[in-house]
């Protein structure tokens, strides 16, 4: 063998062996970045800062006598929540100024029946006389208003948001102010509105309108969003419980995305404003889906229960789609270890390596093969071209030999990671 052979046989078996290690590599990161994937990280839940008191104003400079000196007040911390604590409504979109509370004071409000401004959707009298209602409920248990009037089925048909029509309609009824109500479809889902109208002005009372989007517009959920919209505006004090069957310690409730306090009591019932709410449960940086869910004024949500699975994952359901059974209890997470993926790995860079072994002893078989096939065509000798076909045979059986044996290593050394640690 000449020494050029030899050294191509070197360089090959350097670049097989940084082909075999690139390959356990990334099959390692590619199961390490498989396992993270389901981790979905949860959003930063910081406490609001509390503003420290103002400085006491300079003294003036006609002051001889400084003031005494005062120890400085340690900065307030704001008071842990209590699982007591009503949980507030969302604000949807950008904070918004709030309401002047005096425009309403001491005044009749009227509640116009439910506008639907598109077609689809719910549309039956039942539907939007119920949604009517549950605006007028809201309005006669406000301290702000002197009384509240709920319009018939003879009031005149109004745009939603014609401020002339609803003005003629209170001046008739004898309002100052009139509550509006309305739904469209709007993509996959439904926009709500409410707004007051200022019967006097003929406009929308400033800071009163709100919209939200809904995915869908069933009677309970408009109802719920309806209660809480009137007792945020008509300053009335109102709460409903969302009930939560989450089986294990460390399972954190988040309700709108932020932390509810537990009691640790089976299912944990959280006070909250009336409304829709967005429900999830997060263990550690797992995190599951949001499930959302109607709370009424003075009742009860049906029960979410949460769960842990082998894996890690946290899945929720609603009572309703249990269909009166209940969901296996949590279990403990198999964590996996280093020693699978690795394993693998190893094992598979194993039987790549005896793969490219099995090329190298067909290609030297076939090389062997044509040299003696000219040997017996040119007399029983070889030419010069012969010898190095044969040498060339003779390095790529060696290095077949070599892939065998690196080849069976690392695939036991694969096996034996990966099912005995």
């Amino acid at each position: 063998m000449t020494c050029a052979h030899f050294c191509e046989g070197a360089t090959q078996m350097r670049a097989l062996f940084a082909v075999v290690l690139a390959a356990a590599f990334s099959a390692s990161a590619a199961e390490t970045k498989k396992q993270k994937a389901d981790d979905i990280p949860l959003p930063t839940t910081e406490p609001t800062p509390v503003k420290p008191a103002a400085a006491p104003p300079a003294p003036s400079q006609t002051q001889t006598i400084p003031p005494p000196a005062v120890a400085p007040t340690p900065t307030a911390k704001p008071a842990p929540q209590r699982a007591d604590d009503v949980l507030p409504l969302p604000t949807s979109g950008p904070e918004m100024p709030a309401l002047d509370l005096s425009l309403l004071k001491d005044t009749s409000l009227c509640i116009f029946p439910f506008v639907k401004e598109s077609s689809s959707g719910s549309s039956d009298k039942q539907y939007l006389d119920a949604i009517q209602k549950t605006f007028f409920d809201v309005a006669k248990d406000s301290p702000l208003l002197k009384d509240a009037v709920l319009l018939g089925d003879s009031t005149a048909r109004c745009d939603a948001r014609d401020a002339a029509c609803f003005s003629s309609v209170g001046r008739m009824a004898r309002c100052q102010n009139v509550l509006v109500g309305s739904s469209a479809a709007k993509g996959n889902g439904y926009v709500l509105s409410v707004r007051i109208f200022e019967v006097g002005k003929q406009r929308v009372m400033p800071n009163s309108q709100v919209e939200q989007v809904l995915e869908t517009d069933r009677q309970s959920d408009v109802q719920a969003w309806a209660e809480g919209q009137a007792c945020r505006a008509l300053q009335v004090k109102c709460a409903g419980r969302i009930s939560v069957d989450a089986d294990r310690r460390d399972m954190n409730i988040y309700i709108d995305n932020r932390l509810a306090p537990r009691s640790f009591k089976n299912p944990e019932v959280i006070a909250v404003e009336p409304g829709v709410h967005g429900v999830r449960v997060a263990v550690g940086q797992r995190t599951s889906l949001e499930k959302k869910i109607a709370v009424r004024r003075g009742g009860f949500s049906e029960t979410i229960y949460a769960r842990q699975t082998e894996k890690g994952g946290l899945p929720m359901w609603l009572s309703s789609e249990l269909r009166g059974t209940k969901p296996v209890s949590s279990v403990d997470v198999k964590e996996g270890g280093w020693t699978k993926p690795v394993g693998y790995s190893v094992a598979a860079a194993g039987l790549i390596a005896a793969g490219i072994g099995v090329y190298q002893g067909i290609h030297a078989r076939s090389l062997i093969n044509e040299s003696n096939d000219r040997f017996v065509a040119q007399g029983n000798r070889y030419t010069q071209a012969d010898l190095a076909t044969i040498d060339s045979a003779n390095s790529a059986a060696r290095n077949a030999n070599i892939l065998y044996v690196v080849g069976g290593v690392l695939l036991a050394a694969g096996l034996v990671t990966t099912f005995a640690f």
